[in-house]
């Protein structure tokens, strides 16, 4: 069975470092982190969902969707992708810069405080006349995106030396605070839109202060390297490009789908795309370790045989969880929303594969640019959008949402394939090293389960002994 961690090599002592990498990077230890992580997100944001429609009502509710919505929206897209770059970065073999902190800290505040005020500028314009009293809370709430692009630059430096308990923990720790705040609001019987808005900020902020009060080796506040900052800039833009291209794909047959059925056909395939998309939580913790320890391999080969072992583990995770969806489909539907859904059945089932298409692709694609292979991403990406635009629009005339379903499918589909293709015709590798079916690839699948289950297991008694 391969090794599931690495060696790490030191730097030459004349370079300014702030720590090595540690010596071992565990992908078991790793994956049960995230997938805690993973779980504990979902957990907070059911009830923090809950919580905020029942107290605040279908206004209030909709009050604190217009405040929050453009930072939420452009946190995601707007940081350029500075986190991963900086996860590469961080990665290598050998101690980190000591202006790697520094030099991302402050790109982030760049980039958050542009387009926070650039926002703020345009809200006057975006905000209807019946919205207009939120002007000042949504302004006020701009200062989210420093904060996020902070937090996220400083992860991506402990994604890239693989401490996943920290890089976890600061994944659930916003929520955490949230649902606090919003329960402690309740008890108080304060509960406005504003008040909420306000809590979602402030958990932002303290999570950030978090971060960066865990950096002890080098102050993120210090001294920028300028040229460190353009090199962060410029991969991050070659990876951004990519991102996009998958962000627009993933969102074109709802976008498409506005323009051509009904009101209530559009209410059907967005409740077929909630239950299909609960999945993506099973894929994500790939997405993340496999970035990891593909970028850590110094030799090419190296990172194609990691990027092929977590591959496989992604494509279990996400054929798996397709199956589980797809066969609890129809209890879902009759038991969450009712009857008159029940013709999103079908769409529901295309979606599921779609979505496990999705993830695979996703995950593959990030670590094709760990392994310095960003452009095939946008080539793929741009495929799937082509194929999606051709033969969804007649598909969905024809057959409705179940047709733009199948067409979605088969683009993300051709998404896979393409990138897989890029994978054997271009970069040598073998097809049987993207199935699960690969020797060792069942023992390694079993190693990673069996110890994610002893570290659940241990920490749960942790926490019961407390």
């Amino acid at each position: 069975m391969m090794a599931l961690s690495t060696n790490v090599a030191f730097l030459p002592k004349e370079q300014p470092v702030a720590a090595s990498m540690g010596a071992r990077f565990s992908s078991r230890r790793a994956y049960a982190q995230t997938f805690a992580a993973t779980a504990a997100i979902r957990t907070l944001g059911v009830v923090s969902g809950v919580l905020a429609a029942r107290l605040l009502g279908p206004t209030g509710r909709g009050e604190l969707a217009v405040i929050i919505f453009l930072p939420t929206l452009l946190a995601p897209i707007g940081e350029l992708e500075l986190p991963r770059s900086v996860a590469f970065e961080a990665s290598k073999p050998g101690g980190l810069p000591l202006t790697l902190s520094a030099t991302s800290c402050w790109l982030a505040v760049l980039l958050g405080s542009i387009q926070a005020i650039a926002l703020a500028a345009i809200l006057p314009l975006y905000l209807p006349a019946d919205k207009s009293h939120l002007l000042h809370d949504s302004r006020w709430f701009m200062l989210y995106l420093p904060a996020a692009y902070i937090t996220a630059a400083l992860m991506g430096s402990d994604q890239g030396r693989g401490r996943f308990g920290r890089f976890s923990f600061l994944m659930v720790l916003p929520g955490a605070l949230y649902t606090l705040f919003i329960i402690a609001a309740w008890n108080r019987g304060r509960t406005t839109p504003s008040l909420f808005a306000f809590s979602l900020l402030i958990a932002t902020v303290l999570t950030t202060v978090v971060r960066v009060s865990l950096d002890g080796h080098g102050s993120p506040f210090g001294c920028p390297d300028l040229n460190l900052a353009r090199r962060l800039l410029t991969r991050g833009i070659s990876y951004y490009i990519p991102a996009i291209a998958g962000f627009v794909l993933s969102r074109a047959d709802m976008l498409l789908l506005v323009r051509i059925v009904p009101t209530e056909a559009v209410g059907l395939y967005a409740v077929a795309q909630g239950i299909a998309l609960g999945q993506m939580g099973a894929v994500l913790p790939f997405v993340h370790v496999g970035f990891t320890a593909v970028a850590r391999e110094e030799q090419p080969r190296a990172a194609l045989v990691a990027l092929a072992r977590h591959f496989r583990f992604a494509q279990v995770a996400a054929v798996g969880m397709g199956l589980v969806a797809a066969a609890l489909t129809p209890w879902a539907i009759r038991i969450f929303f009712g009857p008159r859904f029940s013709s999103a059945a079908a769409a529901t089932y295309f979606l599921i594969g779609a979505t496990a298409f999705w993830g695979m692709g996703l995950m593959l694609e990030q670590a094709l640019r760990a392994a310095e292979h960003p452009r095939v991403g946008i080539a793929s990406n741009l495929a799937g959008l082509a194929l999606l635009v051709t033969f969804g629009i007649p598909a969905c005339l024809r057959f409705g949402i179940d047709g733009m379903a199948a067409s979605f499918m088969a683009a993300e589909f051709l998404n896979l394939s393409i990138l897989i293709c890029f994978c054997v015709f271009w970069l040598g590798m073998s097809p049987s090293e993207f199935s699960v079916f690969h020797r060792n690839g069942l023992n390694e699948l079993k190693v990673i389960a069996l110890a994610t289950g002893i570290y659940i297991r241990q920490k749960c008694k942790l926490l019961t002994a407390r």
